[in-house]
């Protein structure tokens, strides 16, 4: 299709002929001989030469009317504001002021749409003075839809593209070219307006058509077909605008443009770094998910086990303490009881009932006090001596 249809656009619509052109003329120069002849009949022999004038009249009337089409351009006459017929290259006659004409270019005129890249911005520096060049740098982002939402998906396609990025939503930034040329200036006009807004309607048609396509395809299906999608995308053009070769055109001729769709390109579609860096970013962002988990995971299994020593440090701690308080309780039980046995046998002797008595005297003094005991202390001793021997 691609191949077939570049052959037939090569061959340029040829413009109707058209005698609208000669019967101004003939209007015109019958005014201009009635001028002459009424300038020649107020002439009188020695006067004012009267068809002079009228000669210098007609004379800057047709330089006033004379338009020249260079080769590099095509023109349509206008008879009131009124696109009445298109103009090739070479001089043209439009009576002025009822007529006049406009110019475009007759180059292939080409569209860029999207950002550029640097090469091609430094390119484009070079043709931005050229008036077949259109630059419309704006950001074109175009979302893709995925394998699983995508019509039409056949077995290979899911098996060549499971787990892989092509098949998965993905934003693009695209860039598209469309050629075409203008064999019918008077259609342009009367159906777009001018070039410039003939240019943004391509433009917007382009566009969105990809956009629908995109939505109901993914990115793997466009890398892997390109060709096809670019015959779609220019078809959908050609009828737009009714291009000469369009299904549309054959119908009606009438709605035709007068443009000849030559070619639409993606020339990029903007997933290479974009995939990249969103596979660079999606593997950080994993990893950084991954690294946070684990942290919170060791930290949580640091903790239980730092909670679990301590409770095991502070069981130890508390066992070793009763054991350690039990132990040091029965040592002085034994010591109590080994010290009241003993206290017990010097009770029994003059010289321990002497040495107890010293020793009730001295702490009553070092605490600032004197305990006197009104009974005999032979007695207490003895009392006290017997309920322990007991």
């Amino acid at each position: 299709m691609g191949i077939t249809q570049s052959l037939i656009t090569e061959q340029e619509p040829p413009i109707p002929p058209n005698s609208k052109g000669w019967f101004q003329i003939i209007v015109a120069l019958s005014l201009y001989l009635a001028i002459f002849f009424v300038g020649y009949h107020y002439t009188e022999p020695g006067g004012e030469k009267w068809w002079v004038a009228t000669l210098a009249v007609i004379a800057c009337h047709i330089f006033l009317s004379i338009v020249v089409i260079n080769e590099r351009q095509l023109g349509a006459m206008f008879v009131l504001g009124h696109a009445i017929r298109d103009l090739k290259s070479g001089p043209h006659f439009a009576f002025w002021p009822l007529c006049y004409v406009r110019r475009e270019t007759k180059n292939i005129i080409q569209i860029e749409i999207g950002v550029l890249t640097e090469a091609e911005k430094a390119k484009a520096t070079t043709l931005v003075s050229s008036e077949s060049i259109y630059l419309l740098e704006d950001p074109f982002y175009v979302n893709w839809g995925d394998i699983n939402s995508a019509k039409g998906v056949t077995d290979e396609e899911k098996d060549r593209f499971k787990d892989n990025p092509y098949g998965r939503p993905m934003v693009t930034a695209t860039h598209l070219t469309v050629r075409f040329e203008i064999w019918s200036l008077t259609g342009l006009i009367k159906k777009a307006g001018s070039l410039s807004d003939a240019v943004e309607l391509i433009q917007k048609v382009a566009t969105s058509t990809l956009i629908t396509y995109a939505g109901k395809s993914f990115v793997g299906r466009a890398l892997s077909d390109m060709g096809t999608l670019d015959d779609d995308l220019k078809l959908a053009i050609e009828e737009f605008v009714a291009d000469p070769h369009s299904r549309s055109f054959k119908s009606n001729p009438n709605r035709s443009w007068g443009v000849n769709i030559r070619k639409t390109q993606i020339t990029r579609l903007g997933t290479a770094k974009r995939i990249s860096e969103a596979q660079a970013d999606q593997g950080k962002t994993i990893y950084n998910a991954q690294a946070e988990r684990i942290k919170t995971e060791e930290l949580a299994i640091g903790q239980a086990k730092a909670t679990e020593l301590k409770a095991n440090a502070d069981q130890i701690r508390l066992t070793k303490e009763g054991i350690g308080r039990a132990e040091a309780e029965k040592l002085l039980l034994l010591a109590r009881k080994g010290g009241l046995e003993e206290l017990a046998k010097i009770a029994k002797t003059t010289e321990g009932q002497l040495v107890l008595q010293l020793e009730a005297l001295e702490r009553g003094l070092q605490s600032g006090k004197a305990i006197i005991i009104p009974m005999e202390l032979s007695k207490i001793v003895g009392a006290l001596g017997n309920k322990l021997a007991s």
